[in-house]
């Protein structure tokens, strides 16, 4: 049953990162009549609005964008020392868009827009009298590069050669949107400290997350128990700890158990995988979305030991598909996991505390399976794409009641 339109509802114009969450956002705002815009920066821009029937009405398309988004990434890899830098491109792309997007920003109760993409927007929803909220999915910018240079210098690999670092123009329009914003929507209690360290108390406001838990399911038929598989997904990198998972499962040495790691893999990740990669870690590369579901149902657990998050979204679609879950504080894993009940937490760069992790549940698989289960439960009580939309909604209404 779709809920009924709210009489006087607020209106709120939305503008479309690329998480699938906010898009069913989008819907649910459109059902109960809140949903002013939407400003879609896709492959191609879009501009879209209700049309009182259910139905989002396309007002204006940006084709040319595709084009000039392409001759730009062209142009930039044939230039010298263009890998060490995979984001700069994103720069003038977003700006572009975000140009475009404004002059469709229109009057409103409440601007929603995502970090990164929509400093001009910001300017023009504040002169039409809106708040501004921006969504980061991650801690503040500058902590960010920290953590990121830290873990280069953990691994001794040179700044240079990581492709995580951000471009610095990227950082400051980033700064710049955090003190134009009203407020900045994060994902977790750790990202919220991110940006309260930078000065920003008061402006952030934790969002948890949802995922498609109707997509990300467990398995119908009990795992088969004759391998153990443990299971990574996200950018295969320095910044994300894999580096210290793989020295964890060398150190292991397990037996009828395989490490699959999903993801595209850093040029920065070589040498690493050549001295610590045993026979049984397979890489799979960048899998869409169906066969990531597979290798989750095909999995005993999840471990993810990123020093770089707000709260990974691959948490909430490894603990839909019934999978404990082995993280970190910085993952933004404690607001989502609750150690000895659906997963554990350890220290970053500690790659004792993650072997012994992945030991224990190697060595008590009825346990693990029982938490794979609560993490499931959990998911399906707190952290849906329903879940999101209602906290978003509610944030709406609280920061219009200020």
């Amino acid at each position: 049953m779709q809920p009924a339109t709210e009489p006087n509802s607020l209106k709120v114009t939305l503008c479309l990162g690329s998480q699938t969450f906010q898009k069913s956002l989008a819907a649910a705002l459109m059902q109960r009549g809140m949903l002013a815009r939407v400003l879609s920066f896709g492959p191609d821009i879009e501009i879209l609005e209700p049309d009182g029937a259910g139905n989002l009405k396309l007002l204006r398309k940006y084709t040319h964008t595709r084009t000039v988004n392409r001759f730009l990434w062209g142009g930039w890899k044939r230039l010298p020392g263009s890998n060490h830098s995979r984001t700069l491109p994103v720069v003038v792309v977003a700006a572009y868009a975000d140009w475009l997007g404004s002059k469709w920003v229109p009057s409103g109760d409440i601007f929603h827009c995502w970090a990164g993409t929509c400093f001009a927007s910001l300017r023009a929803a504040k002169k039409r009298g809106a708040i501004t909220m921006l969504e980061s999915p991650s801690m503040h910018t500058r902590d960010w590069q920290k953590s990121v240079l830290e873990e280069c210098e953990a691994c001794g690999v040179r700044s240079i050669d990581c492709r995580s670092i951000l471009p610095e123009p990227l950082m400051r329009r980033m700064e710049r949107e955090y003190h134009r914003g009203d407020f900045i929507v994060v994902p977790s209690a750790v990202a919220r400290e991110s940006f309260e360290r930078a000065g920003l108390r008061g402006k952030a406001i934790v969002v948890n997350a949802g995922v498609d838990h109707n997509f990300f399911t467990p398995p119908t038929m009990p795992r088969p128990p004759e391998i153990f598989r443990v299971c990574y997904s996200g950018r295969v990198e320095i910044a994300k700890g894999v580096v210290y998972l793989l020295q964890a499962w060398n150190q292991l040495g397990l037996s009828n158990a395989e490490l699959v790691i999903i993801g595209d893999v850093a040029p920065e990740m070589a040498a690493f995988v050549r001295r610590y990669a045993l026979p049984n870690v397979r890489f799979t590369g960048f899998v869409p979305v169906d066969q990531l579901a597979r290798w989750y149902r095909e999995s005993n657990l999840f471990a993810f030991p990123s020093s770089n998050e707000g709260l990974a979204r691959v948490l909430f679609e490894a603990m839909a598909s019934g999978l404990p879950v082995i993280a970190t504080k910085s993952s933004g894993a404690e607001d989502c996991v609750t150690p000895g009940e659906d997963g554990t937490i350890v220290p970053i760069r500690d790659v004792d505390a993650l072997a012994e992790a992945i030991l224990w549940h190697f060595q008590n698989r009825e346990a693990t399976a029982t938490m794979g289960r609560a993490a499931r439960r959990k998911i399906e009580q707190q952290f849906t794409v329903a879940h999101y939309e209602q906290r978003m909604i509610q944030v709406y209404r609280s920061v219009i009641q200020r």
